[in-house]
Parts: structure tokens; C-alpha cells; sequence
């Protein structure tokens, strides 16, 4: 039995991430309790979230953390068990899911990331071997995911999305051009104070305006209504994922 874990930085990236692998990989939720036996501690119900998936006998959990300066604490974590736990309790992969914002580059993160994990080097959207000695002296080989997207710009996930929604067609793409318009137009420092939370502003009227029926539904239930996994930038962002 293999045992992987997701590490990303809200909830709208874990349902995303769910909704990939339940269509491409037929990763189903699980809310087997006997088959876990591993404690996620998560220290914040309301920002967290923690969900378990099983793929024939593996189990995933994908471990939504509230935010990028939570990370550290959760890569600490995974590794605790890792080193603390005995090998048929251990994770076997890792994947991190992490947003590259406007003033960071793609090697400064992976450097961050490679010193959180005690490893030389990080390859972004590579697995990389790693090994590690647990407190039983054996010898545990994990493989290690770090996935910093947009790969070829600054921005987050939000940017990722509207880049994917742009290929579905003329009037999508006409959406998205008009939905970055309408907030740059605005200088909103009440409410829009910083560039995260425009780029949220952008994805949010563009699904507003492509579900105006779900306005008053939660954001997470128009991004599945969106067969993500048929669109090249998604395709090509979350491959490696289907080798979870």
C-alpha cells in the first residue's frame, strides 16, 4: 500500500486537485478511518483542511494549509512522520503544491522548499528521490513533488485557472479579458488591498459571469463545474500528478 501526501496552500487548490485525480486517476474520497492510522495535525479547523482518498489499496490525503506561511510547519510535520513512525506508517511520496507570487522566482522557492525538506536540490514538476533514516535505523526512500505554478509567470493559482478557462473558447477568453479589465479599473484599497486578492477578484467575476445562476453558491462548487482536466494548461501543469 503506497502512501502519499498533497500539501497546498487553501481549500480551492485541494478541491481542484481532487476533482484532477478523481477524473483522470479515479481517486474516489475516503472516509475509512481503520485504514489511516496517521494523525494529521492540523492546528486551524477554520483555514485547514485535511481529506483522505483511496485508489484501490493507497491512500493520498491532501492537506489544504492554510496559506504558503504555513508550509514550513506542515513539511516539518510530514517529516516527523516519516522519521517517527514505523515504515508501514510512513508517507511514501510528498507533493507540494505551492503558488509563485509576483516577487518570487521559481529557484528562490525551491531552494526555501529543498532546506524545509534536508535535501540538496528540488526539481520543479520532477520527482526527485530522496532518503531518510527513521529512529528504527531503516533506510525509508520517499519521492518528492514540488509543483510552483504559474511555470512560466508570476502569479498564483487563480492565474493558472484563467489561463486554462481562456482555452475553452472565444467567449471565455472574451470573459477572462473583461473580468481583469473590470478590476484594474478599480483602485479599491478596502476591499482589493493587495495583489492576491485582485487576482481572486478576477477569477471570482469571471465564474460569476460564466455561472450567474451559482452567484450565491460558494466559488468552490462553479470550479467543479469545469471539466478541468480536458484543457492543455491544467493538462500540462498537473501530469505528474497522475503518478501518485
Amino acid at each position: 500500500m503506497m502512501k502519499s501526501i498533497l500539501l497546498c496552500e487553501g481549500k480551492s487548490d485541494a478541491i481542484l486537485i481532487s476533482y484532477y485525480l478523481n477524473k483522470t486517476k479515479g481517486w474516489e474520497f475516503s472516509n475509512k478511518k481503520d485504514k489511516r492510522k496517521i494523525t494529521i495535525p492540523v492546528r486551524n479547523q477554520e483555514n485547514e483542511e485535511v481529506k483522505w482518498y483511496s485508489l484501490n489499496d493507497d491512500l493520498l490525503v491532501i492537506w489544504g494549509v492554510g496559506g504558503k506561511d504555513n508550509l514550513r510547519y506542515s513539511i516539518n510535520e510530514v517529516l516527523k512522520n516519516i522519521r517517527f513512525e514505523k515504515r508501514e506508517r510512513a508517507f511514501d511520496k510528498i507533493v507540494i503544491l505551492r503558488d509563485r507570487d509576483n516577487t518570487e522566482d521559481i529557484d528562490s522557492i525551491l531552494q526555501e522548499l529543498s532546506e524545509c525538506l534536508d535535501v540538496v536540490r528540488l526539481e520543479n514538476n520532477n520527482w526527485n528521490e530522496v532518503e531518510y533514516i527513521n529512529e528504527f535505523n531503516d533506510l525509508i526512500n520517499v519521492k518528492i513533488l514540488p509543483i510552483i505554478i504559474p511555470f512560466n509567470k508570476h502569479g498564483a493559482l487563480e492565474t493558472f485557472l484563467l489561463e486554462a478557462i481562456t482555452e475553452m473558447g472565444e467567449e471565455e477568453s472574451l470573459i477572462v479579458n473583461k473580468s481583469k479589465e473590470f478590476i484594474s479599473n478599480f483602485r479599491l484599497a478596502k476591499y482589493l488591498f493587495n495583489e492576491r486578492l485582485k487576482l481572486k477578484g478576477e477569477l471570482a467575476v469571471t465564474l460569476g459571469t460564466m455561472f450567474p445562476q451559482k452567484t450565491f453558491t460558494p466559488i468552490d462548487s462553479m470550479l467543479k463545474d469545469i471539466n478541468w482536466e480536458e484543457y492543455r494548461t491544467i493538462q500540462e501543469g498537473f501530469r505528474k500528478l497522475e503518478e501518485i
